[in-house]
């Protein structure tokens, strides 16, 4: 006769407690164990629960990213840890504070001409050491490389572009080259960026585009900000720096790659 019942045949026998009521004999079992054990059982099946970003893609598809999704990820990480005040200063506007996200994110030059088709003017007339004016944050020093790499048709001749990820220079050489040399746009690491910016050697008061490397997924299928670390890095680096300066100077705008 058992082979004739379901997989979970066992969940569904039930007992009666002291009043009456049917528990299952999972519940009952989990009533007996000790709090920390129950503690312990809740977070194994929360972990259970949670899809593979892979099984997530499958089922969702790989959508381009869009400043709502943007929106919702500042919303997601800072939830409960913000007073309605603080909330405030970081508050985004989908509208005035965002470029058109990118459709199409095979083609990085095509999006990054169409986010500032006065590149080439704006280059000429850069100065100040250590002040970009585009800023491409990424998530691994390896892709900011490629990046680099992809993007030489954007930048054109005579454009100095600043490496800030780890792998390319150590700290003190980039905030001494960063205090004597111009540079037309920064490409890094939310980590070695939020490093540079906080010391002061990389500064922002010309900075009129932030470009988030959102949709390029690693090996593993992770994105910017699927990786705890680096999206804890980014968060900080957003809210401390980023967004107060978008909020300032309102022709800057932040771009989804």
């Amino acid at each position: 006769m058992a082979d004739d019942l379901g997989d979970d045949w066992w969940k569904e026998e039930s007992s009666s407690d002291e009043d009456g009521e049917k528990v299952s004999i999972e519940e009952e079992h989990e009533s007996t164990l000790p709090e920390q054990s129950q503690d312990t059982t809740q977070k194994k099946k929360r972990k259970r629960k949670r899809k593979k970003i892979t099984d997530e893609l499958k089922e969702k598809g790989d959508k381009p990213g869009s400043p709502e999704d943007f929106v919702s990820f500042l919303k997601k990480h800072f939830g409960g840890k913000l007073t309605p005040v603080e909330w405030d200063e970081i508050e985004l506007d989908i509208e005035k504070n965002f470029f058109t996200p990118n459709s199409t994110p095979a083609f990085v030059v095509a999006y990054l001409r169409s986010v500032l088709p006065k590149w080439k003017k704006m280059k000429d007339s850069c100065e100040g050491e250590g002040s970009p004016m585009l800023l491409v944050i990424s998530a691994s020093a390896l892709r900011a490389v490629d990046l680099n790499r992809q993007l030489q048709d954007f930048k054109g001749d005579k454009c100095k572009c600043a490496k800030l990820f780890a792998k390319h220079m150590k700290l003190a050489d980039q905030q001494k080259f960063l205090k004597k040399a111009v540079c037309h746009m920064g490409i890094g690491t939310p980590n070695r960026i939020l490093a540079l910016v906080k010391s002061g050697h990389l500064k922002l008061d010309k900075l009129m585009a932030i470009v988030i490397d959102w949709n390029w997924r690693d090996i593993k299928k992770h994105r910017v900000i699927d990786i705890p670390e680096i999206r804890g890095e980014l968060a900080a680096l957003l809210q401390t720096y980023l967004i107060p300066h978008i909020k300032t100077h309102l022709n800057c705008k932040i771009g989804i790659l």
